[in-house]
């Protein structure tokens, strides 16, 4: 609980405290007048003060409006309780003052069932029009209270004798209106109390109040002298009942609430500061850096590199601009990797080159020469769009278009590394696991993600494929994405293993046309932007 809050309780239960004492001093006769319109004037301000809080607190706007009518209600009944005893001394119309105390008797419990209603749901979400049924016999049973004079159906008076609430007796229609004030109150209990069980912070606190509120009734009920000195006031009690219910629902979370967004961005672990519209930071998180208003400026225009290894971006907001930094730690560890292969596959190409014209007789340095002189005629294509891609970079000044540019450098390199592996396994044997494959597509998939391609892989393992078939459906989807890399969108792998097959399937989104490829695949489809190949290889020693 913040200092704040600690003081706003304190208030609230000293006013509940002085508004006690005097309840007890009027009891005994000492400023009976003076000390109960002190005592309502206190539990109004108690109301005025909630329902302003509820407006600035509460996120739900049906909530928000349904919260602030029951303590406009509550206000309404001390007006008019406060008049009828200190302010009139007409009977008819202290009977008529009576009358009106059913209108906040009925609509507050039938308000805060729609409040029950809608705990937990989105903030503009909003209760079914069917709901707007209970207000008939809410307004039915109003009307049959306002008009008791005419039919004496609620209260009946004895005849020749004045009409007040001091000799009324109850009719069938009291029991009615009873019942449904009741029902609405005892229903919205009910749902607090079920909804109350899905909070995980204070669920205990609307349950202990519901258990409070019953044990005031039955003590009540039962005519305790003690409870009739302190308590024996039911307008007030049952208002601070229903209000302390609503208030435990919002700091359990149910009702949701616009407060503690700063002390929650000041902790995250995220480094992020917000900034006004002159560039001074108003909020910022612990693992924020510190920044100058000109770093500030610069973000404001496009994305500043703090370091090697982090940039600061920044986004507009209302008033001002949210500014974050993000880590490039493992893009410039693989960039400084693609260079090294770079300059190793340039070292490695002289060499053998300069092995192949002497044609060394030495058989290990001879395979060597033929393996990688098979994996260049092999991803020939590949080596000359990875070396197009990294001549491009080298000249390019943009830094967007450089990432974009080292990012596709990135999936060419991972192609040509794990079809070198796939080569090498070839050599060696004929039959390979679709562990892997799925080798060959994890780094493949992970480089995809650099460029903001969504990824997603399933490929059963332990499942024995001949060198040639896994050599196949890494080609075709290098291919897929090497024609569709400028606007690849999405793509998704998933293989089937079958009694002596394994079906893959493959869907990538993108603009660029496939239909090219058909070919190379068993079946093909376009949907929406969508492109689906199928590709089916026959295990180790078994049929397709």
């Amino acid at each position: 609980m913040t200092k704040q809050n600690r003081q706003t309780s304190l208030l609230v239960a000293a006013m509940i405290i002085c508004a006690i004492l005097l309840r007890v001093m009027a009891k005994s006769d000492l400023w009976s007048v003076p000390g109960g319109i002190a005592r309502a004037i206190i539990y109004i301000a108690l109301y005025i003060g909630w329902g302003i809080s509820v407006s600035n607190r509460i996120i739900q706007v049906q909530v928000r409006h349904y919260l602030i009518a029951i303590s406009g209600l509550m206000v309404f009944w001390f007006v008019f309780r406060t008049t009828k005893y200190h302010f009139t001394a007409d009977v008819a119309i202290r009977r008529q003052l009576w009358y009106w105390y059913y209108l906040p008797m009925l609509l507050i419990p039938l308000f805060s069932l729609f409040v029950s209603v809608s705990l937990g749901k989105s903030a503009n979400a909003r209760l079914p029009k069917s709901t707007q049924v209970l207000y008939i016999p809410t307004v039915l049973c109003l009307l049959l209270v306002l008009t008791n004079d005419f039919h004496q159906l609620v209260f009946s008076f004895p005849e020749g004798e004045i009409w007040t609430d001091a000799n009324s007796e109850y009719e069938a229609g009291y029991y009615f209106v009873i019942g449904w004030e009741i029902i609405c109150a005892f229903t919205s209990f009910i749902i607090m109390l079920i909804k109350c069980r899905l909070s995980q912070r204070k669920k205990y606190l609307p349950v202990l109040l519901l258990t409070c509120s019953v044990g005031y009734a039955l003590i009540y009920a039962s005519g305790v002298e003690w409870m009739q000195l302190i308590g024996g006031d039911v307008t007030a009690a049952q208002c601070l009942m229903f209000t302390g219910i609503l208030e435990c629902c919002i700091q359990c979370g149910l009702i949701q609430t616009n407060t503690g967004y700063q002390s929650l961005f000041e902790d995250g672990s995220i480094g992020a500061q917000i900034a006004d519209a002159d560039c001074h930071i108003r909020y910022t998180s612990s693992s924020a850096p510190k920044l100058t208003e000109g770093m500030i400026r610069s973000a404001t225009r496009g994305t500043v590199m703090l370091d090697r290894n982090t940039l600061l971006r920044s986004s507009r907001i209302d008033g001002g601009y949210v500014l974050w930094q993000e880590d490039i730690s493992d893009i410039t560890a693989l960039l400084e990797k693609l260079e090294e292969n770079r300059k190793t596959i340039s070292e490695s190409n002289a060499v053998e080159q300069e092995n192949y014209k002497t044609r060394v007789k030495i058989n290990a340095v001879r395979e060597k020469n033929r393996l990688y002189d098979r994996l260049q005629a092999q991803t020939a294509h590949q080596i000359e769009l990875l070396d197009r891609l990294l001549t491009q970079y080298e000249t390019e000044s943009d830094p967007g278009i450089r990432r974009s540019l080292l990012a596709k450098a990135a999936v060419i390199g991972a192609y040509i590394k794990r079809r070198g592996n796939l080569i090498f396994i070839g050599e060696k044997c004929d039959v390979t696991d679709t562990a892997e494959l799925s080798a060959c597509f994890d780094e493949s998939f992970a480089n995809l993600e650099l460029m903001g391609v969504e990824c997603a892989f399933d490929i059963p393992g332990k499942i024995s494929i001949d060198i040639r078939d896994a050599i196949r459906v890494y080609d075709f989807f290098e291919a897929v994405t090497e024609t569709a890399i400028d606007d690849i969108r999405y793509v998704w792998l998933k293989a089937r293993s079958l009694e002596s097959a394994v079906l893959f399937y493959l869907q990538a989104e993108c603009e660029t046309e496939l239909s090219a490829l058909s070919g190379l695949a068993d079946t093909c489809a376009h949907e929406e932007g969508v492109w689906s190949f199928s590709l089916r290889i026959g295990k180790a020693g078994g049929q397709t």
